[in-house]
């Protein structure tokens, strides 16, 4: 009979325990947010500051220059080609961390067959604006075939930092962003002094 009672139990001790666990890393998680949301309160950014230090992490030299957007060529239907430019994933992390009071994270949320998918959230502590992103990057070659499993990492581990980037880039105004990228090109270009 004790037995009997014992395995009764115990099920439903297993799920308390697990409802004060969740409930434990929930309060812990909103602790945290909230410690942040204070501390960005009492030190709020200042634009003029971020767009200084933006800039001159931005122009440091050519070569980070360069690295803060992207140039793609893509083939339209009729057979000509288009440039696609925009924010790098290095601009996106340069602007984050010079704009401050931002918590940004992002995650895989699914991979099949086909495609891995990518989550990234950002959210400005100080104004309480936040975006989330989903990214899909396909893992099969142009015949169909799967990916090695190094390669869908690889697609993953991208997916997640563009997810990111498009993430922080719904955040901080996209004018902040142009004028910081308009003097990296001069000094990717040698336009422009770099800090070097």
């Amino acid at each position: 009979m004790t037995d009997e009672r014992t395995a009764e139990i115990m099920p439903a001790e297993q799920d308390q325990s697990l409802s004060v666990s969740v409930g434990a890393v929930e309060a812990l998680t909103r602790a945290e947010i909230d410690i942040q949301i204070s501390t960005a309160r009492r030190y709020p950014r200042s634009i003029t500051r971020f767009r200084q230090e933006a800039t001159s992490l931005a122009c440091l030299d050519a070569d980070v220059a360069a690295s803060t957007f992207y140039r793609l060529k893509r083939k339209n239907r009729d057979g000509s080609y288009k440039t696609i430019e925009g924010p790098s994933v290095r601009m996106a992390e340069i602007a984050t961390v010079a704009y401050g009071n931002l918590r940004v994270q992002s995650r895989i949320v699914e991979v099949n067959d086909r495609e891995v998918v990518a989550q990234g959230a950002c959210l400005d502590l100080e104004k309480n604006i936040g975006s989330s992103v989903e990214v899909r990057r396909r893992i099969t070659t142009k015949y169909g075939k799967k990916y090695s499993d190094d390669m869908i990492i690889l697609t993953a581990n991208a997916a997640c930092s563009i997810a990111e980037r498009n993430a922080v880039l719904k955040v901080i105004p996209r004018s902040y962003i142009n004028a910081i990228l308009a003097e990296a090109r001069k000094a990717a270009s040698g336009g422009a002094a770099t800090l070097k």
